[in-house]
């Protein structure tokens, strides 16, 4: 560090300050000229901070933080977005994550936070804009690998037994709300994305990427320590998304009974009201306020 900086008046915090504008700017070399005046002049006011060391001048000691920050992070997605990483391949992946990078900088001290914006960014014509092509499944992977890991990482809760099933009065049933577990998440599938998937994971031939005739919901949970991630019908899949959104179980029911007007309600909700308990997905009961 060069001491005669602090000594004439710069402050440790404005040190600092140059020091992450510099780590945090876009590569100054891979810019395009006439569009770098910005980052040249950042890494001017940084290499005045630093001194060179033995074979390193300041600016290779600078480059150092400044290419390790974004190998930290790109290091942090290969670990997070397994399967999108065996789908695309190493140069495909490390091409769109380090763009990524680029226009999203950590906002968390905990790098387990870090990519929760990737799978919407690569959605659209990202891929197709890159050279690679459309490939819409793509997002897809992304978004079931980042709710998995958010699964297994999510909080422990209290889950509601057949027990509390038992002990709800039946005339308290309309109001009752359910709770999802913090580790839920429902996701809307366009494409084989799950195929792909059991594909990648088993190492097996992956099939080609296909839209499916409608979309598809899939439910991601953990239960027993482990992440788990199934497919759902259109009805339960009316039903999870009304509970996500707060809304009592005499709502969800008189939402499924509009959606399904020759169904037996009664006998669905209770159905999906069992398997929820069996699935662990449930927070304990709680009866709406009047």
């Amino acid at each position: 560090m060069n001491t005669e900086v602090i000594e004439a008046g710069g402050g440790l915090a404005a040190i600092q300050a140059r020091m992450q504008a510099y780590v945090l700017a876009g590569d100054v070399a891979a810019d395009v000229a006439g569009e770098k005046s910005d980052d040249v002049a950042g890494e001017a006011a940084a290499l005045a901070d630093v001194q060179a060391s033995g074979t390193l001048s300041s600016g290779r000691r600078l480059g150092i933080y400044h290419h390790a920050y974004r190998a930290r992070l790109l290091e942090t997605m290969r670990d997070t977005f397994g399967h999108t990483l065996s789908y695309l391949g190493d140069g495909w992946f490390n091409h769109l994550a380090l763009a990524f990078i680029e226009q999203h900088p950590s906002r968390h001290a905990n790098l387990r936070w870090y990519g929760q914006m990737w799978p919407d960014w690569l959605a659209g014509d990202r891929l197709a804009a890159a050279g690679a092509g459309e490939h819409p499944e793509v997002a897809e992977l992304a978004s079931l690998d980042w709710s998995l890991r958010r699964a297994f990482d999510a909080a422990d809760q209290l889950v509601a037994t057949l027990a509390d099933l038992a002990a709800v009065p039946a005339e308290a049933w309309g109001e009752v709300m359910l709770e999802a577990q913090p580790c839920v998440a429902v996701l809307t599938m366009q494409h084989n994305t799950l195929s792909l998937w059991h594909a990648l994971d088993r190492d097996e031939d992956v099939p080609e990427a296909q839209a499916l005739p409608a979309p598809m919901g899939v439910l991601v949970w953990r239960q027993d320590e482990r992440p788990h991630f199934r497919s759902v019908t259109p009805q339960e899949d009316v039903a999870l998304t009304a509970m996500l959104l707060g809304r009592p179980f005499g709502d969800i029911c008189a939402l499924l009974a509009e959606r399904l007007p020759e169904a037996d309600v009664a006998m669905l909700a209770s159905s999906l009201l069992r398997r929820w308990i069996d699935d662990g997905i449930l927070l304990p009961f709680k009866v709406a306020a009047a």
